[in-house]
């Protein structure tokens, strides 16, 4: 089979290099997966620089994969040959609730192989089942980028305060979250406002149903225009960093909720407490999701057929050029490699 490895050590594209070996096989509590589809996520681009360090071992990169299971490893019994999966990003113990302790950057990361491969070897608890109105390329896309903007919109399981009909929604840019949050707003007959630095991208978003959106590279005091224009958002979905938390703070509404996750940039303008203590409002910290909550995003994917944007679709022996289009700024919705 063929597949990538990013060496120990890497710090760039340089150090990523593709193989050909024999065809793994599970073992106990494990399937295998003949992977149809991976897609990149900013994560990825994190880790094939070395960002927070450098990978020590060479490892399979990439978290988000769909396939089909092909080979069960002894004491299987959960799932059969020909089942329709994603991978599970966050580790398999966190199975419902809050985030727990010892998370870490899921599959693809130190000391743990992901899914840039033909066949992929995993635990029977890191998969689960794929949305059945979906393709393999476009469930590629779900379990960190969907997950994180349904974790974003709700909450941590049990929910207690999820998005609803009516609620004003913020989304930052135009990455995978951000497009990700926009539909599952919208599927739930929220409005939405969408925010990006490029015309052509804001009336794209618009097609994909927002009902506002601001150029935040025109227009410097953007927060206070949404504010303006909604009266305040219920939910700002903060997927840009913290140079985006001054005007997220200026944009949500009272009692509203700030929504941040992913590794953007942590730069930033001193907080502004006053406002965000006068309307009652609160900052969020987002991990990617549970188990649960995966299976819930599932559910409502297929019970509202929502289709994930999709940017472009590579060839698995063109994954540097699929990692460099990642990375543009020109991106709109999800880069996929196509490994079938």
């Amino acid at each position: 089979m063929r597949r990538w490895v990013l060496k120990a050590g890497a710090t760039s594209l340089d150090d990523l290099i593709m193989e050909t070996v024999p065809i793994p096989q599970p073992k106990i509590g494990q399937v295998r997966v003949r992977i149809k589809a991976a897609s990149i996520n900013y994560r990825d681009q994190i880790v094939l620089a070395g960002m927070y360090g450098p990978v020590t071992t060479n490892i399979i990169p990439l978290s988000d994969g769909s396939g089909e299971i092909d080979a069960l490893g002894e004491g299987v019994t959960q799932w059969r040959v020909g089942d329709k999966v994603t991978t599970v990003y966050a580790a398999e113990e966190w199975i419902d609730g809050p985030p727990i302790p010892g998370l870490t950057f899921g599959l693809g990361a130190e000391g743990m192989d992901g899914v840039l491969a033909e066949y992929a070897i995993l635990s029977a608890k890191r998969v689960t089942a794929a949305p059945s109105n979906l393709s393999f390329i476009e469930a590629s896309t779900l379990p960190c980028a969907g997950l994180t903007a349904w974790t974003a919109l709700h909450g941590d399981r049990p929910y207690v305060k999820p998005i609803k009909k009516g609620d004003k929604v913020l989304v930052l840019g135009t990455g995978g979250v951000s497009l990700f949050a926009l539909l599952l707003a919208r599927a739930v007959g929220a409005e939405v406002v969408g925010t990006s630095s490029h015309d052509e991208k804001l009336q794209k978003m618009k097609a994909l149903g927002a009902a506002n959106v601001v150029n935040y590279v025109e227009v410097d005091n953007w927060g206070e225009v949404v504010f303006n224009q909604t009266g305040g958002v219920d939910r700002v979905i903060n997927a840009v960093g913290g140079s985006a938390i001054d005007q997220s703070v200026a944009a949500v509404g009272y009692g509203g909720e700030i929504a941040t996750m992913g590794l953007f940039d942590l730069e930033g303008k001193p907080l502004n407490y006053i406002s965000l203590m006068m309307k009652g409002a609160s900052i969020r910290g987002t991990a990617v999701g549970s188990l649960a909550a995966h299976k819930d995003l599932v559910k409502f994917i297929e019970t509202n057929n929502i289709k994930p944007p999709i940017d472009n679709v590579y060839r698995i022996e063109n994954a540097k050029e699929a990692y460099q289009a990642a990375a543009s700024r020109n991106l709109f919705g999800k880069i996929v490699i196509h490994l079938a």
